[in-house]
This record gives C-alpha cells, sequence and structure tokens, in this order.
C-alpha cells in the first residue's frame, strides 16, 4: 500500500472535515462518532476548537494540538485514506446498483 500525505485538511459543516491527499483524491470525515466515545476526544466538543484543525509533520498526520506532545489530538492519513476510499467505493457500487436496476 502506498502511504499518500495529506495535502490540506478543511472544516466544513461541525464536525466535519474535508481531507485531500498529495494525489488529490479528496473526501469529507464527520467526527460525530469519535467525539462521543472516549475522553479523548471531548475537546472537539467545542465547535471553535474543532476549527483549530490543522495538517502536521509533512503531511504525515492531522489534528489538534499537534504541537502540545501528550495532549495532541491526531489521526493517521492512512486511517482517513481507508475511510474515504470505502465512501468512494459505495458511492460507486450504489450508482451501478440503480443504474442497472433502472435499466432492467
Amino acid at each position: 500500500m502506498t502511504s499518500h500525505r495529506i495535502a490540506s485538511v478543511e472544516p466544513l459543516h461541525y464536525p466535519t472535515l474535508r481531507v485531500t491527499f498529495d494525489d488529490g483524491i479528496a473526501g469529507i470525515l464527520d467526527f460525530s462518532d469519535s467525539i462521543t466515545t472516549g475522553a479523548i476526544f471531548a475537546p472537539l466538543e467545542d465547535e471553535a476548537f474543532s476549527r483549530t484543525v490543522a495538517v502536521g509533520d509533512h503531511g504525515r498526520t492531522f489534528g489538534w494540538k499537534l504541537d502540545a506532545v501528550g495532549r495532541e489530538i491526531g489521526f493517521c492519513p492512512d486511517t482517513a485514506r481507508i475511510r474515504i476510499e470505502t465512501q468512494i467505493v459505495e458511492v460507486l457500487a450504489s450508482r451501478y446498483e440503480s443504474a442497472h436496476a433502472a435499466a432492467a
């Protein structure tokens, strides 16, 4: 598997982010579930804080408070990439099924 780097992260409608990779693949990640699953994500309940998301370490991570070692909230680009690629495949599969159902 090729390891892609994060090119940009853009806060959208809270709590979603648009993540764009160095090869142009982009998608939207919803952090609703993460926010409700544990204390480490509690700061993301603050919408203003969640908008401070940044790309770190030359695109090898993205997250919040990346310069606060031990208190940072960081995400792996590979995990984000898998989630985004899965979303893309699901959309394409749905379109394919719809097109073939309409043709039948």
